[in-house]
């Protein structure tokens, strides 16, 4: 297991609300979408890896990133972070890209007879 869980036992010991991390000041998609209600539902869930909602967003609370630059703020550990994690991360890919939700499917045409191409002297 590449991830283990005890730190999040420990953790669970105390309440949503003193663990709970003060993002006021943080400029990422994370801490535009993540609420005490949303960490308090999430954060005794973790993926069969052993990733937690607390290794998701770690990365967004060490950094609270930049005035003028929006970062990500979060990560996902493995494949099954995407559904376990969704209620955090589908609205920030939303917000990330521009409108892309999880219904959306990303277009692909890998037949090379529909390249298009500038030719260039």
């Amino acid at each position: 297991m590449p991830f283990g869980n005890t730190h999040n036992n420990w953790k669970l010991k105390y309440s949503s609300e003193d663990e709970y991390p003060d993002l006021s000041k943080h400029n990422n998609h994370m801490a535009k979408v993540l609420t005490k209600e949303m960490y308090e539902h999430l954060r005794d869930k973790q993926t069969p890896s052993g990733f937690t909602l607390d290794d998701v967003i770690q990365t967004g609370v060490d950094n609270p990133g930049h005035p003028f630059i929006m970062t990500v703020g979060c990560v996902a550990g493995d494949e099954e972070t995407y559904e376990v994690f969704k209620e955090l991360l589908d609205p920030v890919i939303e917000d990330r890209h521009g409108g892309y939700k999880p219904t959306d499917k990303h277009k692909t045409d890998i037949n090379s007879d529909n390249l298009q191409c500038e030719r260039v002297d």
